[in-house]
């Protein structure tokens, strides 16, 4: 294992530029105690998240992806995923000749989206000295992808310390890992500390929404895609209607996915006048308008290990509707500032949800409730400050047996 005193330098890898937001508020919180850190990452396909000089940005992976080429394949994905397969070994030379000058630091992996490649540049930082974090993000691969699993959890095994957002995660790691159990941590999603919307907000954001301002008003927000479960919503919305007949469903995000044949299912159920689609990417400066303008977020997942959509809801003052899947209960305290039902399930999410609409200054406590919650145990200094515990941590400390080379054993 290795060990580190006060932490040198950290270097947060992002190849792919997957959660920039996550990733940029880290930083500047880990920056804000004096920590150096510089981000590995690539072009981002929507909006820019520019570093405000407290911490260092490396554009070492997909450096094409700018302009006229990112337009022309942001919405092809196959394209997209082959160019990045091909060009994604130059990435890690890259990223491998930046970090093999000067001493050893902290290497805090927070995505690997290719794990056959890089476990590769993991192995040869750590044997140079180099601590290594990996931040578990997501649900780990489904036994079906065989492959991608066994290299995902040679990743892991390299790893000197692991990072989850809830024990839901830490269980399912531990249960499917079991020799880094002892390496895992449980730091939360971060979230920043916000005031809650004023009346006047409120009614300047339904404005610009072009929302009636006593509407009750849903919210589906962020990138659309499959596993977020939109088509359970819109099947549960007849049922909202029923009860509530001026129930409106926003839905705000950029599709990656098609969804031509649910806007057939939308008219089919006649909910041209419920269901409102606002398509293209949310930028930042527009996002807190459509917090402001809703009544309740509405998640419907079917898989996820954690959502930075729900923890900007609850900054915002916003309760929720959860699906019980992955690590979204424990964002939730039922009743108090949201509800939690079962996942695929249209009559549960639109019970939920008919619920909420019956006392809708009750759901404004909710979301009160549920703002304190996450600014008390989620605030993004306490975040960073447990993060530094673990980088700076003897491997004494850690009660991990030492680490080993997956590769070892089939030698």
């Amino acid at each position: 294992m290795t060990t580190s005193g006060p932490t040198r330098r950290v270097v947060m890898f992002d190849p792919g530029c997957f959660i920039p937001y996550y990733v940029d508020s880290l930083c500047r919180s880990l920056a804000a105690l004096g920590v150096p850190v510089r981000v590995v990452t690539s072009p981002p396909l929507f909006e820019s998240v520019e570093a405000d000089g407290s911490y260092g940005v490396d554009r070492f992976f997909f450096p094409f992806l700018r302009g006229a080429v990112r337009d022309a394949v942001r919405h092809r994905a196959g394209i997209r995923q082959a160019l990045k397969g091909v060009s994604y070994p130059l990435g890690l030379v890259r990223t491998w000749r930046a970090l093999r000058a000067g001493p050893p630091g902290v290497l805090h992996l927070q995505w690997v989206p290719f794990p056959f490649f890089d476990r590769l540049l993991v192995r040869m930082l750590a044997r140079r000295g180099w601590r290594v974090v990996y931040t578990e993000h997501d649900p780990l691969p489904t036994p079906a992808r065989r492959a991608r699993r066994r290299h995902h959890f040679e990743v892991l095994r390299l790893a000197d310390v692991v990072i989850v957002h809830t024990v839901q995660q830490r269980d399912e790691l531990s249960a499917s890992v079991p020799d880094v159990t002892d390496r895992i941590h449980v730091i939360a999603h971060g979230a920043a500390r916000r005031a809650a919307p004023t009346v006047d907000e409120r009614a300047r954001s339904r404005a610009r929404l072009a929302v009636e301002p006593d509407r009750p008003l849903l919210l589906f927000f962020g990138l659309i895609k499959p596993y977020k479960g939109l088509e359970d919503l819109v099947a549960a919305m007849p049922a909202v209607v029923a009860r509530h007949p001026r129930a409106l469903l926003l839905v705000a995000g950029e599709p990656l996915m098609p969804l031509s044949a649910l806007a057939r299912r939308i008219d089919a159920l006649g909910l041209g006048g419920h269901v409102t689609m606002r398509f293209g990417f949310v930028p930042s400066a527009e996002v807190p308008t459509y917090f402001a303008a809703a009544d309740l977020l509405v998640a419907p997942y079917v898989s996820i290990g954690a959502s930075g959509v729900l923890v900007t809801a609850q900054e915002h003052g916003l309760p929720a509707v959860v699906t019980r899947v992955g690590g979204l209960p424990e964002f939730v305290e039922p009743d108090q500032c949201g509800f939690v039902v079962a996942p695929r399930s249209p009559s549960a999410l639109a019970d939920a949800i008919c619920r909420a609409f019956d006392d809708r200054e009750a759901l404004a406590r909710m979301g009160e409730r549920a703002r304190r919650r996450v600014v008390r145990d989620h605030a993004w200094a306490d975040v960073a400050g447990r993060t530094l515990a673990v980088y700076d941590a003897p491997a004494s400390a850690q009660g991990a047996p030492m680490r080993r080379d997956p590769t070892m054993s089939r030698r």
